[in-house]
C-alpha cells in the first residue's frame, strides 16, 4: 500500500510553458475559477490522446485558484452545483470531482499540498473510462463482460497516468485504488480498510456522490437529499464515518444541488448552506407557487426569511421543464 510518503512536494514553476487558457468572456471570479479547472481537465484528458504528459504547471495553476476560493466560502462549490447537471463530459465530472475532492482535504484538514494532490487525482481517477464504447455505457443493463470491463477502468487509469511519466507515478497508484470499498466490496483488487490509501478513500467518496447525481443509462439520476442518505446509510460498510461526517459538514442537511419545497409553494435549488442554521440555506427560486417555473431566478437566504422554511427536502428533477 502506498503511504502518503510516497507523495512527492508538489513544487511546480507556474511559468514553465503553460498551456494557454481560452479566452473566457468577464464572468463571476467562481464561474471564471470553474471554467479555467474544466479546460485544464480537458487538458489532461487530451494528453492521453497526444501520447504527452500534461503540462503540470498549468493545472496546479488552476488548482490552487479552486483552493483560494474555498477558503472564501463555498461559492465555488454553489457553481459546480449549477454546472453539475449539464455536466456530461469526462472532464467536466472531473473538475467536479475536483473542487469537492480538494474541499473534503480542506474539511479533514489536510495542508495545501495534500489539498492540491487531491485535486491531481481526482482529475486523473477516471481517464480509463475514456478506454469503455460509449454503446457500453449506454446499455440499459450490463452484461457480465460489460461490468467486468467497467470493473478494470481503473487499471487503465493508472496506466495511463503512469504514461505520463515518473513524476506522475504516485498519482497512478492512488487512482488504481479509487473504487476500492472499505469492507472490500471494491474493485479491481478487493481491498479493504487501511489497505486503501487515505486519498483513494476520500477520492471514493466523492466519486460516488458525484456519480449519484448524474442519470445513467441503468437509472435515473438520485434525489441529491437521498443520495447523501444513502450514503450515511453505507456508513461503516463502504465508507469510513468520519468522512462522511465531514462530507455533511460541506453539503449540510439540505444538500447542495438538492431541490426544496417551501411552505409557499415554491421550489428551489439548494446553493449555499449555513453551518449556524443548516436547515436555513441559501436557495436559487425556480418555480413559482402555481408551479410555473421562472425565466428569471432568484435568490433567498432563509437566515433571512423567518416566515419560510422547507416542507420537502427530496423533490424530483423531473418538475423542472427542459
Amino acid at each position: 500500500m502506498p503511504s502518503l510518503d510516497d507523495i512527492e512536494p508538489i513544487e511546480v514553476e507556474i511559468d514553465d510553458e503553460p498551456v494557454p487558457s481560452p479566452t473566457i468572456p468577464a464572468q463571476r471570479p467562481e464561474e471564471e475559477v470553474y471554467q479555467e479547472l474544466v479546460a485544464a481537465a480537458e487538458h489532461v484528458f487530451s494528453a492521453v490522446g497526444e501520447g504527452a504528459a500534461p503540462a503540470e504547471g498549468t493545472i496546479i495553476a488552476a488548482l490552487r485558484r479552486v483552493l483560494e476560493q474555498l477558503r472564501e466560502g463555498d461559492v465555488l462549490l454553489a457553481e459546480t452545483v449549477r454546472q453539475r447537471r449539464a455536466s456530461e463530459t469526462w472532464p467536466e465530472r472531473a473538475a467536479n470531482a475536483a473542487v469537492l475532492a480538494v474541499r473534503l482535504g480542506m474539511e479533514v484538514k489536510y495542508d495545501e499540498r495534500r489539498c492540491l494532490a487531491l485535486g491531481l487525482c481526482a482529475l486523473m481517477h477516471d481517464l480509463g473510462m475514456t478506454q469503455i464504447p460509449e454503446e457500453q455505457l449506454n446499455s440499459r443493463k450490463f452484461t457480465d463482460e460489460q461490468r467486468q470491463m467497467l470493473h478494470q477502468h481503473p487499471v487503465e487509469s493508472q496506466k495511463m497516468v503512469t504514461a505520463f511519466g515518473p513524476a506522475f507515478t504516485w498519482i497512478g497508484k492512488i487512482v488504481v485504488q479509487v473504487h476500492e470499498r472499505h469492507d472490500g466490496s471494491g474493485y479491481p483488487r478487493g481491498l479493504k480498510g487501511d489497505q486503501i490509501h487515505e486519498m483513494a478513500r476520500i477520492l471514493g467518496l466523492v466519486d460516488t456522490y458525484e456519480a449519484m447525481a448524474h442519470p445513467r443509462a441503468d437509472r435515473q439520476a438520485r434525489v441529491t437529499y437521498n443520495a447523501l442518505k444513502e450514503i450515511i446509510d453505507l456508513r461503516n460498510s463502504l465508507f469510513e464515518r468520519k468522512l462522511i461526517k465531514a462530507l455533511i459538514h460541506i453539503v449540510s442537511i439540505f444538500p447542495l444541488g438538492s431541490l426544496v419545497k417551501l411552505n409557499n409553494g415554491e421550489i428551489g435549488r439548494v446553493i449555499g448552506t449555513s453551518r449556524l442554521h443548516p436547515t436555513r440555506p441559501t436557495l436559487e427560486i425556480l418555480i413559482d407557487p402555481r408551479g410555473r417555473q421562472l425565466a428569471d431566478p432568484r435568490q433567498i437566504n432563509l437566515e433571512d426569511e423567518p416566515m419560510l422554511y422547507i416542507v420537502d427536502p427530496a423533490i424530483e428533477e423531473g418538475v423542472l421543464k427542459d
